[in-house]
């Protein structure tokens, strides 16, 4: 049963009438269609009303695109549905970045870049900007705040989307993120549950395993989860993700090959989120593109195993109409009951109604005028970004006393860009920009070519008199569907590789991922600032200069356990 008057909902009489009215008024083709949130590309070919070619969908996201495309699309979508839509995004990181969010909107900093300052009012601002700007473009439902823990170093996937690995402040960060939207009627989704970052893989590319034995688990994600559900988040998403011993606890004679991730396993919908942790809100698949999903079971069957078996939503369709009709047949043949249908359709509705869409569509406030996208980028949106940089660079070790800089000590740089970006049409603006503020500072700052050198060529003496400082800017972002984000160079003679560091002074400055010291361990002197954006090397160029104390606090082990990297 759906209690529509509890948490995660708190429904009024005439939003509880308007669930059960729109519901009961809703064809078997209609309910199905609700639990479908299909996904919107800014590409050529993708029109928002080709989400309606079978069904009306009962939500949508966005990928990245103009705070207007977005609100053009939200307003033709609205005008579309004959029940109002949730519009969901990725907004981690503010309005804009990441792995989602609006092009032109205020990239405030990455989940880790926030749990860095050890504030939550960095991230409930964070929150307010995601719900003000994903607002202005007729955002409604954001897929945050990422409540992983990120305990294996080689996660690819978690790594600077996670607020680290301490429980404390992961709950704290997601509180306030939670808060500045629920204050804001933006519906709020905490994932990946059973919870990312214990695996080295990625479950863009497989089902990954949530190892950890029920004791551990319950004193870690357990305990988020439970805490953030009673906080009021609005969903969670369900992802690809196994969790053995979890599964064996409410089913002990599941078979190894039986287990199945959270998106499918009724184990770890019915069994874990909604009794154990008295989850009454919307349940979300994570995207179901990805092979953790596809690889698990028949797509015709996956498609209503996810719903039978505790979801309340598929995320994305492959192809609708095969998709669409896997779920029809699987109403018709049993696997989903009418009553399940109906329960998962009820949730979707209270959400809708949770968040005021019923009273916006009568209103016609669904999505606002074109007016109000004048909130992105505003000075205070802003200006948060700037605080954020600014107590969030966090210097890691300085084990030979390199800082402060000045260009009396060190007058020529040597500059070394390590990036998976591509950089086909020239350097990131981001180190580009850090080259420009150390040349008003007085530095003779050149860019380091990765280039080949035989071991009869190279005079190391000849480099040593030529650079007195070599600073490494690496951006190595995280992104979905690789394997691993670590450093190699393009050849171990290189002269951009760390081999001199006892001959010429190193400085590294990573942006974007604070485990890079597994393979730099030599270099002595190390910063990590969670995010590359101009508002982070201003921050980190200030304290490099010594105007200014680095005040970070690393989420995680910048050392990854190893002994020599701290040395």
């Amino acid at each position: 049963m759906v209690d529509l008057r509890s948490a995660p909902f708190h429904l009024d009489d005439d939003a509880a009438l308007w669930v059960q009215h729109t519901l009961a008024g809703l064809s078997q083709l209609e309910k199905v269609g609700q639990l479908f949130c299909e996904i919107l590309w800014d590409r050529e070919g993708h029109d928002p009303e080709h989400l309606f070619r079978r069904i009306q969908p009962g939500a949508v996201m966005y990928r990245p695109a103009s705070g207007a495309t977005m609100q053009e699309n939200s307003r033709t979508i609205q005008a579309r549905a004959s029940v109002p839509m949730l519009i969901a995004c990725n907004l981690e990181r503010g309005g804009a970045g990441g792995n989602g969010g609006l092009t032109d909107g205020t990239y405030i900093a990455s989940p880790m870049g926030l749990a860095a300052t050890d504030d939550p009012v960095s991230a409930y601002r964070t929150g307010l900007v995601a719900a003000r700007e994903g607002g202005a473009a007729g955002i409604n439902w954001t897929f945050e705040p990422i409540v992983d823990l990120d305990l294996n170093p080689e996660n690819p996937i978690t790594n600077v989307r996670t607020y680290g690995s301490s429980p404390d402040r992961v709950i704290a960060m997601a509180k306030g993120y939670i808060d500045a939207c629920t204050q804001s009627q933006m519906a709020t989704t905490i994932k990946h549950f059973p919870g990312d970052g214990v695996d080295y893989r990625d479950q863009h590319l497989m089902a990954s395993v949530n190892s950890l034995g029920v004791d551990e688990w319950e004193a870690t994600f357990g305990r988020v989860y439970r805490e953030l559900i009673a906080h009021g988040a609005s969903s969670v998403m369900s992802a690809h993700i196994t969790q053995p011993a979890l599964s064996r606890l409410i089913n002990p004679d599941l078979r190894d090959e039986d287990i199945l991730p959270a998106s499918l396993s009724r184990e770890l919908n019915f069994g874990i989120l909604r009794e154990r942790l008295g989850f009454n809100g919307l349940i979300v698949t994570d995207a179901t593109q990805m092979v953790g999903f596809t690889a698990a079971l028949p797509r015709r069957v996956a498609i209503p195993t996810a719903i039978a078996n505790g979801c309340d939503m598929v995320l994305f369709t492959v192809n609708q109409e095969e998709d669409v009709q896997a779920m029809l047949d699987g109403v018709a043949e049993g696997v989903i009951t009418e009553e399940r249908l109906d329960e998962a359709v009820t949730r979707i509705l209270a959400l809708k109604a949770s968040i005021g869409l019923h009273v916006k569509q009568a209103e016609g406030t669904l999505v606002p005028g074109a007016a109000a996208l004048q909130v992105l980028r505003q000075d205070e949106h802003v200006q948060w970004a700037r605080e954020t940089a600014q107590r969030a660079a966090t210097l890691v070790k300085d084990r030979d006393g390199l800082l402060p800089l000045s260009p009396a000590r060190f007058p020529r740089i040597e500059l070394v860009e390590i990036t998976n970006e591509d950089t086909s049409e020239g350097h990131l603006p981001e180190l580009l920009h850090l080259k420009s503020q150390l040349e008003r500072e007085g530095f003779d700052v050149r860019h380091s070519e990765e280039v080949s050198h035989p071991d009869e060529s190279l005079s190391v003496a000849a480099y040593a008199a030529d650079v007195d400082l070599v600073v490494y800017f690496a951006n190595m972002k995280v992104s979905s569907n690789q394997t691993t984000i670590r450093l190699s160079w393009d050849d171990f003679l290189g002269s951009g590789a760390p081999k001199f560091v006892r001959d010429v002074p190193a400085l590294f400055l990573s942006f974007s991922n604070p485990y890079h010291l597994v393979d730099v361990p030599m270099v002595g002197t190390y910063v990590n600032a969670y995010s590359s954006t101009h508002e982070t090397v201003d921050a980190v160029v200030e304290r490099l200069l010594g105007r200014a104390e680095f005040v970070g606090i690393s989420p995680v082990d910048p050392f990854a356990g190893l002994e020599d990297a701290r040395l």
